[in-house]
This record gives C-alpha cells, structure tokens and sequence, in this order.
C-alpha cells in the first residue's frame, strides 16, 4: 500500500503535533493581517492569531517591547481544529508600524510565539500598498 504525498504530508504534520503534545510543548499559532500587512496611514487592520481548537484566551505582542502586549477571548473554532482570535486596530500609525507575533495559553502555560508578522504603515491613505511616494522614497516600514 503506498500514500499519496498529500496523505503522507498530512500524517507527519498529525505526528509532529502529537509529539509536540507529549513533550509539553504547545505549537505554534499561526498569525496573519486582513486586508493586509502594508496599510495606508490612517486605515483599519486586522490581525488574526490562529491556533488548535479548545483555547479561549490569545496574546498579541509587540515583538520589539514584551511588555506591550493585549490579551482577547477566541472569537470563533473554525471548524472542529481550530481558534481564532481577531486584533483590530481602527487606524494604523507610525506608532503601530513594528512586529507582531501571537501566543495561546493552556493550564497557566503559554505557547511558543507565531512567526513574526511586520505591520507596515504607508504615509499616504491613497497610496497603494509597497508603492513609492511621489517623491522617490519609500513609505515608513518598507525596504528598498
């Protein structure tokens, strides 16, 4: 009998979360910005931490200042394995523009972090995202 590889793939991510499991140690949440991570100055983000079913509790954190943190209720499962939890901020800012990781918390221990997702303002409500200024130089947050 032989597995079709998305099967296969499916089996080793089941695995790895047991052992994960066994060891103590809480996997990641997964974390993501709606619309997106690069938004104008002035407009609304989401950012969504995502993680296993059955956690009521979720942490957003400034990655470059630990003790900036907000802790929130799951908001809804998505479906019979998964949490999710919703962070808006109404009107992004220079001050909001850093990076972002999320945790959950099981029986007083947290999990590790989420990748790190940068938040990235632009400087003009009508620029499109990762656009030069008229100017030539780039927006707040983003590379050449």
């Amino acid at each position: 009998m032989s597995l079709h590889p998305t099967g296969l793939l499916g089996l080793v991510l089941l695995l790895g979360q047991t052992i994960c499991a066994q060891e103590g140690t809480l996997p990641r949440p997964s974390i993501s910005a709606e619309p997106d991570s690069v938004i104008p100055r002035g407009r609304p983000v989401t950012i969504v931490c995502r993680g296993p079913a059955g956690f009521k509790t979720f942490r957003l954190e400034n990655e470059e200042d630990t003790n900036d943190f907000k802790d929130t209720r799951a908001s809804s499962p998505l479906g019979p394995h998964q949490t999710e939890a919703r962070f808006l901020i109404p009107a992004v800012s220079e001050g909001t523009a850093t990076h972002y990781r999320c945790r959950y918390i099981k029986e007083h221990v947290w999990s590790e972090p989420s990748e790190s997702l940068e938040l990235v303002v632009t400087g003009d409500t009508q620029e499109c995202s990762g656009r030069p200024k008229k100017d030539g130089q780039q927006p707040k947050g983003l590379r050449p």
